[in-house]
C-alpha cells in the first residue's frame, strides 16, 4: 500500500487510527457527525509527526481540494478518489524526501 499518511497513522497514532475507523464503521452513514471527536484526536496526533507535518506543508493545495470534496460529499465518499489519489501522490514524493 502506497498510502503514505496510513502508513504514518498507523505507526504513529495506531490508537487513535483505530478509534476513528471503528467510529466510522459504527456511524457508516453519519460518521461525519458522530465521529468529530475521534477525527480530532487523530489529527492532533498527527500534527505532532514531523514526515506528516512536511506533507500536510508541501501538499496543502492538493489535500484542500481533497477535504473540500469529501465536505461535499460525506457519503459519497467514492467522488474523490482523484483528488485522494492527487494527494497522496504529492504525499509519497515528500516521504520520499525525508
Amino acid at each position: 500500500m502506497s498510502n503514505i499518511a496510513a502508513i504514518l497513522a498507523e505507526k504513529h497514532c495506531q490508537r487513535y487510527l483505530r478509534g476513528f475507523t471503528d467510529c466510522v464503521n459504527e456511524f457508516p452513514e453519519t460518521w461525519h457527525l458522530d465521529c468529530e471527536n475521534q477525527r480530532l484526536k487523530l489529527q492532533r496526533c498527527l500534527q505532532s509527526n514531523e514526515a506528516v507535518v512536511k506533507i500536510k506543508e508541501k501538499c496543502a493545495p492538493e489535500f484542500s481540494i481533497y477535504e473540500d470534496c469529501i465536505s461535499k460529499n460525506p457519503q459519497e465518499m467514492a467522488k474523490c478518489l482523484s483528488e485522494f489519489q492527487s494527494f497522496i501522490s504529492c504525499a509519497d514524493k515528500v516521504a520520499d524526501k525525508t
